[in-house]
């Protein structure tokens, strides 16, 4: 964050700022979540944790600029929200120092940060298959399928769909990297 103050936003009405706030919010459980799973370890106190966490992001909604990361804003709040935590359960022993935590917390932003840059990247390489190749990965990635029941579904050999798949995967795999690599050139 900047130190140079920059020009208050415009007042939001309140049922505005609160379906925003919800909106965003939503979008992030599932990584906020998680982020502090890595941290803690434990299910009952990440989902504590998370509680807390939301209430901090509400009360402190007025601070978030939009358009930046909501994500990574909400995850530097969780991080401090564990730090919380873990001064409370100071009676506890501790496997990891203040120090490593920070750093591990780190890790974790940049890997999910590295996520969402990858499932992009695959969204974008999917889109370039051939429709019959889209419709292969589709059928055999399909609750309780297997390739055995996608090569009878499609009228195709078992090993001819185990040739396609891993062609298809490979496709994939090489389209994603240089989707990676280009993006980083960009940066």
């Amino acid at each position: 964050m900047s130190n140079h103050s920059e020009p208050s936003p415009s007042p939001v009405p309140p049922e505005d700022r609160m379906e925003q706030f919800a909106r965003l919010l939503a979008t992030c459980q599932r990584k906020v979540f998680l982020y502090i799973m890595a941290l803690v370890h434990n299910p009952t106190d990440a989902e504590e944790i998370l509680q807390e966490t939301n209430l901090v992001l509400w009360r402190k909604f007025e601070q978030y600029r939009p358009g930046t990361d909501f994500v990574q804003w909400a995850c530097r709040v969780a991080y401090y929200e564990v730090l919380k935590y873990r001064e409370k359960k100071a009676h506890q022993e501790h496997l990891f120092s203040a120090d490593f935590l920070e750093r591990f917390a780190d890790e974790v932003e940049d890997f999910l940060q590295e996520a969402d840059a990858r499932r992009e990247a695959l969204s974008g390489c999917m889109e370039k298959l051939r429709p019959q190749d889209r419709q292969l990965l589709w059928q055999r990635y399909q609750p309780q399928a297997s390739t055995r029941s996608v090569a009878q579904l499609l009228g195709r050999s078992i090993q001819g769909a185990r040739k396609s798949l891993h062609r298809i995967r490979m496709t994939l795999l090489e389209c994603i990297r240089r989707s990676l690599a280009q993006q980083a050139r960009s940066a």
